[in-house]
């Protein structure tokens, strides 16, 4: 039996290729490194992808000041991008509902869409795929269709599982950029801009608020004294394996109190709220849940927090690039694969105060990564662990460390979607809220 892949992202993709070779408008001799030039990035996977490709914007406009950059992502990722001043145009993949195809070909529908009401009338200089695994979201399909004359992506090469299913797509691209050794995301990003001949400046997150932003914020926190610790709980991750246990939340937080003032603030997707629901009870303690607050609003929240804790997951991109102290909880073994999907050397958070506190080693028969579906490899992360990282990062005085309103830009890395409704609750009596959407 094919793989799903094979028919919905590699047929389609090979066939735009033909087109491409054969009826396709021809490469211009020589690549363009100044001058008005028109950019298009397909940024397709997740939110914490979407965050840390920021840099790439700001660090293309630097060595193209007079380009127009178009970014496409994911629908519930566009908010995120509209406030930055780096890309001039953010279109989202069209949502196909129709509940009775495979999730794939709504994907490839989409992207077919999405080709025929914008894409096949503008014209591109550069249509860049920063991916550098596996491509399952069809980017290099749409880099394929559009008119730009320069195709940026890096190669099939890059890791067993793209060279198998993606085989073929390195005549996709004009420029194929080598797998390059072990790095981070942000900087296997930024290494797109020193292949098109610009030079890398600055490698920080970067994400822009707004005073609509903020004032949520100062909405939601409005009766929190300022002398208490604003610690923020990430629960939510992708997949449930991913998870640290919400008893442990409970106890590290119960241990916590004992040498802080603090008030829990979870962030969780809507989806999640129950579970959020059980720990705010588990803590017994005046809680803020946030389940369901616009990316931003989230974002300015976390500006607001002294200390996040969470699963590996978009929201604790969003954290660390607020500036928020982030300690993340993550399943992958330090002595496991380090070019692996939850691997912290690739996508850790991004900023110079964070921690990832990882097991030792896998559990059971888990190596190079763990494979179980359930939290497994992560419940090898003590309480003990986390409560003293965080009293290591808090320090003597941890409300001092709260970061305010920043009328500057933000360095950030996250988001999957946060809708908009704030249901805070409370253990005790009055609940506020929101509402945050998918975590990845």
């Amino acid at each position: 039996m094919l793989p799903p892949l094979f028919l919905s992202v590699r047929v389609p993709t090979l066939l735009a290729r033909f087109w491409r070779t054969y009826f396709g408008e021809k490469s211009k001799s020589g690549l363009p490194r100044r001058g008005r030039l028109s950019v298009i990035v397909f940024r397709l996977d997740a939110l914490g992808d979407v965050v840390m490709t920021t840099p790439l914007f700001r660090e293309l406009k630097r060595a193209f000041p007079n380009s127009h950059c178009t970014v496409v992502v994911q629908n519930a990722y566009r908010p995120l991008l509209i406030t930055n001043p780096h890309i001039d145009e953010v279109l989202a993949m069209p949502e196909v509902r129709a509940a009775y195809l495979p999730g794939r070909a709504r994907k490839l529908l989409a992207a077919m869409l999405l080709y025929w009401r914008r894409l096949r009338r503008s014209r591109y200089d550069f249509a860049i795929s920063p991916r550098w695994d596996l491509d399952e979201h069809l980017a290099t399909l749409l880099c394929l269709l559009t008119t730009a004359t320069e195709r940026v992506g890096y190669t099939e090469k890059a890791s067993p599982l793209k060279q198998r299913l993606n085989r073929g797509f390195d005549a996709a691209f004009t420029t194929c950029l080598p797998p390059g050794p072990l790095q981070h995301e942000v900087m296997r990003n930024l290494a797109i801009v020193k292949a098109l001949g610009g030079a890398v400046q600055e490698t920080c997150l970067e994400v822009r608020l707004t005073e609509r932003d903020r004032e949520f914020a100062s909405r939601l926190l409005a009766n929190v004294p300022a002398s208490t610790t604003l610690i923020a709980l990430g629960i939510g991750a992708r997949s449930t394996g991913r998870r640290w246990p919400l008893n442990r939340y409970a106890e590290r937080v119960s241990r916590l109190a004992s040498d802080i003032r603090g008030r829990p603030v979870i962030f969780c997707s809507a989806g999640e709220r129950g579970e959020a629901l059980k720990l705010a009870k588990l803590l017994s303690r005046e809680t803020i849940i946030l389940s369901g607050a616009q990316l931003r609003e989230a974002c300015a929240v976390l500006e607001r927090c002294h200390l996040f804790i969470g699963n590996d997951s978009g929201c604790a991109h969003l954290a660390a690039a607020m500036g928020c102290k982030t300690i993340v909880i993550s399943r992958h073994p330090r002595d496991g694969n380090p070019n692996h999907g939850n691997s912290p050397l690739r996508f850790g958070p991004h900023s110079r105060e964070a921690r990832v506190l990882q097991p030792a080693t896998g559990l059971d028969t888990c190596t190079a990564d763990c494979r179980s579906p359930e939290p497994h490899c992560i419940t090898a992360v003590s309480v003990d662990e986390v409560v003293a990282a965080a009293r290591e990062m808090l320090g003597n005085n941890p409300a001092s460390a709260r970061v305010g309103p920043l009328n500057m830009l933000i360095h950030a890395p996250l988001r999957r979607q946060l809708s908009m409704a704030a249901i805070a609750a409370s253990t005790r009596g009055a609940m506020v809220g929101g509402a945050l959407k998918g975590q990845g």
